[in-house]
């Protein structure tokens, strides 16, 4: 049996500031921050994984195990921490457990996590703290029939320094048909959203209501893949009538995918079109600048970003065999986007959120060369072209990514993994203010002694930059991590 690693969502890395799964993905639309971690390689994970790494300032661990039965039932446990210690202090831990059982057509699993998160907001401010738990209760087909399904349940309940708890009920419904070429069916997502206690804060926004329902046909043939499908989304509830969006009644957007390939594989086309109308929450925004002003966050009646489409084109090629180009272009269109805005305050600084129209034209390109299994190396790049009414706050104009992996033989290997983006204009209460381009260089080493143990070493921000993801609030700067796994 092989060890699966169930959601431990943090990354060996942590920065002092921000948590980089969130934040980066919305300043920084395309390429995510370079994660710094190994990629995969040397012995395969037995039942078990140990993985610890202490620095200067920084601890880190992730542990996980699965145990079978012979009765067809599956156990998975994990946890993980990863923090910071010192006058910006950041620590983020997680444990979990899933059940499956294993029937002859079908899969029933619950899953259950714990989630917290500590952080130091200026002086005045103090410890921030919050919590989230979630459970999941599902079952999916898992025979060869035509007919699929997948049906689950969950609870979620957010926390934020104990202001009150945002309760968020999900519902995934997921019915298809299929053979060999052809698919089609339905899939159906509903979310409520309620808080308690119920106050001047939260009677504002609760409760609220997000359905999508999505009809699909998928065509996979040798040389051609489609996707045809439509996301209807629906909001209802205080706060969140679609009315405040151009009138509208229900949120259409589309979800096609279509992508032609030649019989070797060496040339591909393809084109893409999706968008979404979600559900503005106390957890997005807070996960989207921790160092929001937690009321503002709560009575926030905004909804999230309605993107009625963003599309993108390209064409990959692979002169040789070890090299793929990957060109392509975009457009997007999204209205009601969230931004922040520094607050000054005579100790501390704050954040209030406000929302703008913008849209987004995009071109890029990636490479991805290999050298045998010595040499790796990965390059990607975005150019933005920004257009609404007024200034474009929080996102750059271009931003670039290159990561090369060597392999010297079977033990030792090292990488280099570095994140680039330009400039951006911050809104602050004394005007606006031009955060620096961010340059984040970072190196590895790994020596694997034998199946089941390893020893790495990271040193991250070797330039000590400090880059600033929203005005105000800085990167840890230069710090290292010296760790070992141990597989079992």
């Amino acid at each position: 049996p092989t060890f699966i690693q169930y959601t431990p969502q943090l990354n060996p890395v942590v920065y002092s500031t921000f948590s980089e799964p969130l934040s980066m993905g919305y300043s920084l639309h395309a390429l995510p921050m370079s994660k710094t971690h190994f990629r995969p390689n040397g012995p395969e994970p037995l039942n078990g994984l140990l993985d610890g790494a202490l620095g200067h300032r920084n601890t880190h661990l992730l542990f996980g195990y699965r145990l079978r039965q012979k009765n067809n039932t599956s156990l998975d446990l994990y946890a993980n921490h990863d923090a910071y210690w010192g006058k910006d202090a950041l620590s983020q831990s997680a444990v979990g457990v899933q059940v499956t059982r294993h029937f002859r057509r079908a899969e029933l699993y619950f899953n259950l996590a714990g989630e917290n998160e500590l952080y130091w907001q200026e002086p005045v401010l103090g410890m921030n703290v919050l919590l989230n738990a979630k459970a999941n209760i599902g079952i999916k087909a898992t025979n060869n029939s035509p007919f699929q399904y997948r049906i689950q349940t969950g609870y979620n309940a957010f926390i934020a320094n104990q202001l009150a708890v945002e309760h968020h009920v999900k519902s995934h419904v997921d019915l298809w048909w299929t053979n060999q070429l052809h698919s089609a069916g339905v899939k159906a997502y509903v979310q409520n959203t309620f808080y308690s206690p119920l106050d001047a804060y939260t009677i504002i926004t609760s409760p609220r209501h997000n359905m999508r329902i999505e009809p699909f046909y998928a065509y996979i043939g040798n040389n051609i893949h489609l996707h045809v499908g439509v996301n209807v989304d629906m909001n209802l509830g205080t706060g969140t009538l679609l009315s405040a969006i151009d009138g509208l009644s229900f949120a259409p957007s589309p979800n096609l995918h279509f992508d032609w390939h030649t019989d070797n594989n060496v040339f591909h086309v393809y084109a893409d079109a999706q968008g979404n109308y979600g559900l503005g929450s106390w957890e997005e925004y807070m996960g989207y600048n921790r160092y929001l002003n937690v009321r503002e966050g709560l009575a926030s009646p905004e909804p999230r970003a309605y993107t009625p489409v963003d599309a993108q084109v390209g064409f990959k090629i692979r002169p040789i065999r070890t090299l793929l180009i990957d060109l392509y272009g975009g457009y997007a269109m999204m209205q009601n986007a969230c931004n922040m805005k520094t607050v000054y305050q005579e100790d501390a600084l704050d954040y209030q959120l406000w929302f703008s129209d913008y849209q987004r034209w995009k071109v890029g390109a990636t490479m991805h060369y290999h050298y045998r299994d010595i040499l790796e190396l990965n390059v990607a790049g975005n150019y933005y072209f920004w257009q609404n009414d007024n200034t474009i706050y929080d996102r750059p104009n271009w931003d670039a990514r290159a990561r090369l992996d060597i392999h010297f033989n079977s033990q030792w290997s090292i990488y280099s993994d570095n994140y680039f983006a330009g400039s951006r204009i911050a809104k602050t209460t004394h005007g606006d203010k031009t955060i620096k381009p961010m340059i984040s260089l970072n190196l590895g080493g790994q020596y694997i002694i034998n199946r089941w143990l390893s020893a790495y070493l990271q040193l991250n921000d070797y330039l000590n930059r400090r880059d600033e993801i929203f005005y105000g609030y800085k990167s840890q700067g230069i710090h290292f991590l010296l760790g070992v796994k141990y597989r079992f």
